[in-house]
């Protein structure tokens, strides 16, 4: 008998509840009520009770805008007919199947139907379905897996077609704020059979990801007020973090609360990387091997060295200003936040407000973290010819620090996890660096169109 003759099948009643970080909120969920020959479409309802963001969308994900611009979110479904799931099974139900809001109901097409073939033991309903998911949705190329919108940050790809097993999203962080995208997975619902009409399947959806955000600013050692004095300038050469990866791959089938992140090269779980950002001069000032470690940029244009510095030749011959100010006593976000303003000339104060507590997400990894952090304190003296100064001038001194600090909060190391997000504060001086930390839950979107959401 065919698996699929439509005058047998049944609706598969199927909300797929999106929520990251917490459980399935309160909805009012009714029952769709019908009859055993009467073959109904798979139905869905959505939305979101946490902040999240899609590969190729940028900015916070609420049920009102996955349901108006943000994609949707993505299904994977296996039929493996009366056998249970195993990773022999390809996608062979749903693959990548995107669902998104028509502007009364959640749609998709082609539409499926659940099976009802009776199984080999007589039984009505051997035939199995398993669902996996993941949000927001991305487009892939099915035969590559690649994401064919901003392929190389964000959601990246997923598992082919025709990969058999669990299928997987492929994760790069970015080091701009404004282009950071976040990846929530959702419990699977395995080895379903076909369900009464008014069962649900549902789906809940976690943060697979941590939100990182850090400042910097320049508090002097000695001396009051701590401050940069009008003669020095700070610049930031590189910045070096441990303690999460910056790319990896999320497996789907996952019923626990912390996320399982692979290496992309092999089934090995993943583990942090030494991720270091420079300045971008490429200069050779960081070793051997600079010119290439410094094709890796991100760090805010602020806080490095770029243009010549303007000497007064007035009243006060000492005096020079940079069209980047360094490392000064105002915290500014540690990455590059320069896209975050309309008008870069005039940034608006929430403007700046927002750009300082822009997060970007990483991948944790459960290992302690600390940073190490190069930079250089000039200072302009026309007594001194002899020293070089990053703009190429020679009356001044320029010395270079490296300085290494563990992240802590309450006085224990931090250990990223998925679902927090972990404020940095790093208070750059002369001879030292100062840490603050702290750790707090994803942030709550309020309410969205046709639910209220808890807070």
């Amino acid at each position: 008998m065919n698996k699929l003759v439509r005058h047998t099948l049944l609706l598969m009643a199927a909300t797929l509840t999106v929520v990251a970080c917490t459980g399935v909120s309160d909805i009012d969920e009714t029952p769709v009520q019908g009859h055993a020959d009467e073959p109904q479409a798979v139905s869905f309802n959505a939305y979101v009770n946490r902040g999240t963001t899609r590969g190729g969308y940028q900015g916070t994900l609420t049920t009102s805008t996955l349901q108006n611009g943000a994609g949707g979110f993505g299904v994977f479904a296996y039929y493996t007919d009366n056998h249970v799931y195993s990773q022999t099974v390809l996608p062979n139900f749903m693959y990548n199947q995107q669902v998104t809001w028509d502007g009364g109901s959640w749609t998709y097409t082609p539409i499926k139907y659940w099976p009802n073939e009776a199984g080999n033991n007589g039984a009505t309903t051997t035939d199995r379905l398993s669902f996996f998911a993941y949000a927001p949705y991305t487009d892939v190329d099915a035969s590559t897996g690649r994401a064919l919108v901003r392929p190389t940050t964000g959601i990246v790809g997923l598992s082919r077609s025709i990969d058999s097993g669990d299928p997987y999203v492929r994760y790069f962080a970015t080091y701009v704020p404004k282009e950071a995208t976040d990846l929530c997975w959702a419990f699977p619902t395995i080895d379903k059979t076909k369900p009464n009409v008014s069962e649900l399947v549902n789906f809940n959806f976690k943060h697979a990801l941590s939100a990182l955000n850090v400042q910097i600013d320049a508090d002097v050692d000695d001396g009051s007020p701590k401050v940069v004095d009008k003669y020095t300038r700070i610049y930031v050469r590189s910045i070096t973090f441990h303690g999460f990866a910056e790319k990896g791959q999320l497996n789907l089938n996952n019923n626990q609360d912390n996320p399982r992140w692979n290496n992309l090269d092999c089934d090995c779980d993943l583990s942090s990387d030494a991720i270091t950002l420079y300045d971008g001069r490429r200069d050779g000032r960081e070793g051997a091997s600079a010119s290439l470690n410094e094709q890796r940029t991100g760090l805010n244009p602020q806080i490095v060295q770029s243009g010549v510095y303007t000497v007064d030749t007035g009243t006060d011959p000492h005096t020079f200003t940079s069209t980047t100010p360094g490392v000064t006593s105002t915290a500014v976000n540690l990455f590059d936040v320069s896209n975050w303003y309309a008008n870069p000339a005039s940034p608006t104060p929430e403007e700046k407000a927002a750009a300082l507590a822009a997060p970007i997400y990483v991948i944790p990894t459960n290992e302690e973290m600390y940073v190490t952090i190069v930079y250089d304190v000039e200072t302009y003296d026309p007594k001194l010819t002899s020293q070089y100064l990053s703009d190429g001038r020679t009356h001044g001194s320029s010395i270079e620090n490296t300085i290494s600090a563990t992240i802590k909060n309450g006085g224990n190391a931090i250990k990223m996890e998925a679902g927090k997000n972990y404020n940095i504060k790093l208070h750059l001086g002369i001879t030292s660096v100062k840490v603050e930390a702290s750790v707090t839950l994803w942030p709550t979107d309020g309410t969205s169109a046709n639910v209220q959401l808890p807070n």
